[in-house]
């Protein structure tokens, strides 16, 4: 008899990552970003620091989690089936998640992001 290869549910993580609307805002905020790093040669050794530091923490902190991530993997396969269903009825309810954020924008045409953000301030302080 042969084996047939079932292919793994895909992460729960790469699959928001590859929602039109993140993937796309992300491109653009890299985008802007990096043409303001260019721009600002003083922020850019700031950032570019930052960015050091934060590889530098990140592959520390995997390193120590490495064993307990494999120890409990059966456990994430389990809560990555749950978070891909709940993904699933999020993204029947909002099909805006997949469209790209230039398109998503113009859903809203009349909102104003600057009273958008000063009416909601007591939310972005807290």
């Amino acid at each position: 008899m042969a084996s047939v290869a079932v292919d793994p549910q895909p992460s729960v993580v790469t699959r928001v990552i590859n929602l039109p609307l993140v993937s796309s805002t992300y491109d653009l905020m890299s985008s802007a970003y990096l043409s303001t790093k260019d721009q600002y040669p003083y922020l850019k050794s700031v950032c570019e620091m930052a960015e050091k530091g934060v590889k530098t923490i990140t592959s520390v902190a995997m390193t120590s989690a490495l064993p307990i991530i494999q120890k409990l993997e059966p456990q994430i396969a389990v809560a990555n089936i749950y978070a891909c269903k709940g993904l699933d009825r999020i993204e029947e309810r909002l099909p805006i998640l997949n469209q790209p954020s230039t398109q998503a924008n113009t859903c809203f045409p009349n909102l104003d992001l600057d009273v958008c953000l000063k009416n909601n301030s007591r939310f972005l302080t807290s």
